[in-house]
C-alpha cells in the first residue's frame, strides 16, 4: 500500500511481512531464569554514553565489548511489565528485556539506517501456568530479512543462533 497526501510531500507505504515467532519453555522457575540471564548478560550503561558524547571511541569499543561478553549481547533495558499488572488490581512475573549488541547494531545500520527499528531485541521472560519459565521473541532474521541486503542477513543469522544459544542455556534445567 502506497498513499500520498494532496500535493504534499508527504509519503506512507506499508507491507505485510512474515515474522518467525520463537518460544522457548523450561520447568526452571521463573526468579532463577531471570537471575541467570541477568548475571550472564552485561549492561549498557550510561558511562558507555559518556564515553560516546566525550567522542573517546576506542574506549567505547572496548566498554561494548566487555558488555556482550562471551554470549556477545548486552542486556539494554529491563521492564518490569508484570509489575503495571498492579493497575488492574494483580502482579504477574513477566519482564520485558531489550537485549543486542552496539557493535552489530552499527555494522546493519550503517547498510539501512531503517535496520534501527529491531535493535536491540525485544525478549519477554514469564512463569508460564505450570511454575516454569518461557522466553519468547521474534527470529531476528525474519524481522531485519525485509531489508533484503547480505550486510544485514549476515548479521541477523548471527542474532539468531546467539540468542537463542543464550535463551537455551538460561532455562537449561541441568545447569546448577
Amino acid at each position: 500500500m502506497s498513499e500520498t497526501g494532496n500535493g504534499s510531500e508527504i509519503r506512507v507505504e506499508s507491507r505485510h511481512l512474515t515474522v518467525e515467532h520463537i518460544s522457548v519453555h523450561s520447568v526452571i522457575p521463573y526468579a532463577i531464569a531471570r537471575r541467570r540471564l541477568e548475571s550472564r548478560l552485561g549492561r549498557l550503561h550510561d558511562g558507555i554514553r559518556k564515553l560516546l558524547a566525550e567522542n573517546q571511541i576506542d574506549q567505547v569499543r572496548r566498554e561494548l565489548q566487555d558488555a556482550a561478553g562471551s554470549d556477545g549481547l548486552a542486556i539494554h533495558y529491563i521492564g518490569l511489565h508484570g509489575d503495571w499488572l498492579a493497575l488492574e488490581g494483580g502482579r504477574s512475573n513477566c519482564t520485558n528485556y531489550l537485549i543486542g549488541n552496539v557493535l552489530y547494531a552499527v555494522q546493519m545500520t550503517k547498510v539501512d539506517l531503517a535496520s534501527g527499528l529491531y535493535a536491540p531485541l525485544r525478549v519477554v521472560l514469564y512463569e508460564d501456568a505450570e511454575g516454569g519459565s518461557t522466553f519468547e521473541y521474534d527470529r531476528p532474521s525474519t524481522l531485519f530479512g525485509q531489508f533484503g541486503k547480505a550486510g544485514i542477513d549476515d548479521i541477523a543469522r548471527v542474532l539468531d543462533e546467539k540468542l537463542l544459544t543464550l535463551l537455551r542455556g538460561v532455562l537449561d534445567p541441568s545447569v546448577q
